[in-house]
């Protein structure tokens, strides 16, 4: 299983980490333990773990994801260090949203939701809002992939946003998209710097 590699890969590397801090020795020692068939992986875990990315960046690189796993923790935690929101569809009733901000709602036949915050927080309510709308669609006519295939998930947005299509077991489940926290944080009135990455990587697992 895809997850169960990338945290395995995880776990070496930080116990490498614990007793050296040069990247391109835990990047050999971790190359040599696991082998070339795996090097792909490697390298992918090394960038979740070191890098942080633009919005635009990480839906290249969730783009054709199989998501029938969900993500995995590292990347869920490349997201939130990076500032950034990941959006998709889980089963056929759930919008979930991880990253900076978790949160999911029951949305079967889809749905009406935006971010609302309060004391610090933000939350995903029901219905429309001012600003900071996310529709959830199922089966929308307008879904389609490049070869013509219906994507049972998509999305329409009021925030900025880049879209990446997820698959489930190879076949195109979920139009998902990433949006940068700061952009909401702005749109609202409150007021931040955004930092954001020029690095990306073709790699994906």
């Amino acid at each position: 299983m895809v997850n169960d590699k990338i945290k395995e890969i995880n776990l070496f590397i930080d116990g490498v980490a614990s007793v050296c801090n040069d990247i391109n020795v835990i990047a050999e020692k971790t190359q040599n333990y696991f082998g070339k068939n795996f090097k792909r992986f490697v390298d992918y875990v090394l960038i979740m773990k070191y890098r942080t990315f633009s919005a635009e960046q990480f839906a290249k690189i969730l783009c054709k994801r199989d998501l029938s796993e969900g993500l995995s923790g590292i990347e869920i935690e490349c997201a939130k260090r990076s500032g950034l929101v990941i959006v998709s569809g889980y089963s056929d009733d759930v919008i979930e949203l991880k990253g900076t901000i978790f949160a999911f709602g029951d949305c079967f036949d889809g749905g009406d939701f935006h971010l609302k915050r309060e004391k610090g927080k933000w939350n995903l309510e029901r219905g429309v809002g001012k600003n900071n709308n996310i529709s959830a669609l199922w089966y929308d006519q307008d879904a389609l992939t490049d070869d013509g295939e219906p994507i049972p998930w998509s999305y329409k947005t009021d925030i900025p946003h880049e879209s990446f299509i997820a698959t489930n077991d190879g076949e195109p489940f979920s139009e998902g998209f990433v949006f940068d926290i700061h952009d909401l944080i702005a749109r609202t009135g409150h007021s931040t710097s955004t930092k954001k990455s020029s690095r990306f990587s073709p790699y994906s697992a």
